[in-house]
């Protein structure tokens, strides 16, 4: 399946990052990541770049061969997301316009986390995350 079947009309990662399915795919700037809202994108790639090595380092060290995360927790962060991005101005109903809203009215695009809880998640990798194989 390709990653674009896959999302169809709803693009997700897991942290923008890493998708189930799709073990070793690493995105960066991935769904649900632009800071519309304020932050520096170049400190935002920085976290993801930062996660991305950790993944690496961790698929060495493990000697396993392919990492990605577990579908609960790629569900788990889309419904926060979606939770979240319903308290902002994105979603007010008066928008109507909009190129960001897929036909069930979700937004993939911006982000509505703070970006210092970002770089929080982001700081390490709970490798119990993952499905290491």
């Amino acid at each position: 399946m390709s990653l674009n079947d896959f999302w169809s009309d709803r693009p997700s990662a897991y942290l923008g990052i890493t998708v189930p399915g799709f073990p070793n795919l690493f995105m960066m700037y991935g769904p649900s990541t632009h800071l519309n809202h304020g932050g520096s994108l170049i400190f935002h790639s920085e976290c993801q770049m930062r996660y991305i090595s950790r993944c690496l380092d961790e698929l060495a060290s493990s000697g396993a061969t392919s990492m990605e995360p577990k579908p609960e927790l790629y569900e788990a962060y889309h419904d926060k997301h979606q939770a979240l991005i319903k308290q902002m101005v994105w979603s007010h109903p008066s928008i109507t316009h909009t190129h960001f809203r897929n036909e069930a009215g979700e937004i993939h695009t911006v982000s509505p986390f703070r970006l210092v809880d970002y770089w929080a998640w982001t700081r390490d990798v709970n490798v119990d995350d993952y499905v290491l194989s």
